[in-house]
């Protein structure tokens, strides 16, 4: 079997099938590999490998954002006011619609995953 090499990104977390589930619903990603360490999802140009990490400790209810990352990763949408609903049942948050920005052809907003992880949405900016 030939497998195509895509760009890709790990996240470390605690509980990588809660994660898991909301990356596959806020970016439309399939899993493709899914066990009791880690859970893969692909599109044909992306693999977000969610990988458990046991030593973990639970994360905060709401999670503590982890705003001194170095990396940011962001991914497509076709609404952010959409998406901040979305984010919200899965157990993520968007900030508030006066918190998004403009540049380069998207419209765009920071958001947390459910670990407090800071990632980005973007959605086409058509104006």
């Amino acid at each position: 079997m030939s497998t195509t090499i895509n760009s890709g990104v790990v996240i470390f977390t605690g509980d990588h099938k809660r994660l898991a589930k909301f990356y596959e619903g806020m970016t439309g990603l399939t899993v493709s590999v899914a066990d009791d360490d880690i859970t893969v999802l692909r599109s044909d140009t992306l693999e977000l490998v969610i990988h458990s990490l046991p030593s973990e400790p639970p994360v905060s209810n709401p999670p503590r954002v982890r705003e001194d990352s170095y990396i940011k990763p962001f991914f497509p949408v076709a609404s952010l006011s959409e998406a901040r609903k979305k984010a919200a049942a899965l157990g993520g948050q968007l900030r508030p619609q006066s918190a998004e920005w403009t540049a380069r052809g998207f419209r765009a907003c920071e958001a947390i995953d459910p670990d407090g992880n800071v990632i980005q949405f973007r959605e086409e900016d058509i104006l």
